[in-house]
């Protein structure tokens, strides 16, 4: 990881009008894995019955509802969470404390609607003014480090299987970023617990499109390997590094990071991510 952290921390200098964020996701990533390694909880246990129905049905193993979390836990790595804010931008922390205060923000009842997929960055936006896209964002962070650690647990005790839908397999998260591997292979990958799934190359992860007429992609000159693949039926974009034009080894988080400027060039475009971070599989 200290590589990975050494590589974001270079890059400040090369994206100046990114540097806040990127200064930011540093500080964020480190607390993160030293979160992980305090939260020293053992994950409950895996039902290889209820894989393998879900898995042939095409559900998902947990929905975001259903997985294990400590509140006080999550309640604290939240103050942590902002107390980083406060330390790297005052102004920032103190329009956000405002606006928590004014609306009576509760985290609890939030990371329910949250979980529940009934909480959406735009709806969040609605609801708590301009301050809102940065309580979403984080609000989600302050749920990585728990669901990383029941992901990473489900991955060693469940065997090898097939999985060819555009959602995470473990909790139903969207694709954060996608990446093409030996032989053209792609892999996508979850932004909320870091599982990483096979998907077919040549189709939409979000409406199933396989129309290549209707898919496409575009690139940043000189920017080697990195690419949004984009699809003209349902308008979503994902960005995917070609990792067979990068020898070195990858951090998806960090990648996430270093990429923001491929989503505001997707999103000038019209191009969207989903609206909802979970699929609705019933």
């Amino acid at each position: 990881m200290e590589e990975h952290l050494l590589k974001l921390h270079r890059q400040k200098e090369k994206m100046p009008n990114y540097r806040e964020v990127l200064e930011l996701a540093e500080r964020l990533i480190t607390l993160k894995q030293q979160t992980k390694k305090q939260w020293a909880f053992l994950p409950s246990s895996m039902d290889p019955i209820k894989l393998r129905i879900h898995i042939q049905e095409g559900f998902p193993y947990l929905r975001p509802d259903e997985i294990p979390l400590n509140p006080a836990q999550i309640q604290g790595y939240f103050k942590s969470l902002l107390e980083i804010l406060q330390e790297q931008n005052p102004k920032k922390y103190e329009a956000l404390r405002n606006s928590i205060t004014a609306k009576g923000f509760e985290l609890a009842p939030f990371l329910k609607r949250f979980l529940e997929d009934r909480l959406t960055e735009d709806r969040l936006g609605k609801e708590m003014g301009k301050e809102g896209s940065l309580l979403f964002f984080f609000v989600l962070q302050s749920l990585k480090p728990a669901f990383e650690i029941h992901a990473e647990y489900w991955r060693k005790e469940q065997k090898e299987f097939s999985w060819a839908h555009g959602y995470c397999p473990f909790c139903g998260g969207y694709p954060g970023m996608g990446e093409i591997r030996e032989e053209g292979k792609r892999i996508l990958h979850c932004p909320l617990c870091a599982t990483e799934w096979d998907f077919p190359r040549l189709q939409c992860p979000y409406c199933l499109n396989e129309d290549q007429e209707k898919l496409t992609y575009f690139q940043v000159e000189g920017e080697a390997g990195y690419r949004v693949d984009i699809c003209l039926l349902c308008r979503r974009y994902l960005k995917t590094v070609d990792v067979r034009e990068r020898a070195e080894d990858l951090n998806w988080e960090v990648e996430d990071y270093l990429t923001l400027h491929l989503d505001h060039l997707a999103q000038e475009e019209g191009y969207t991510r989903p609206e909802g971070l979970f699929v609705d599989v019933r």
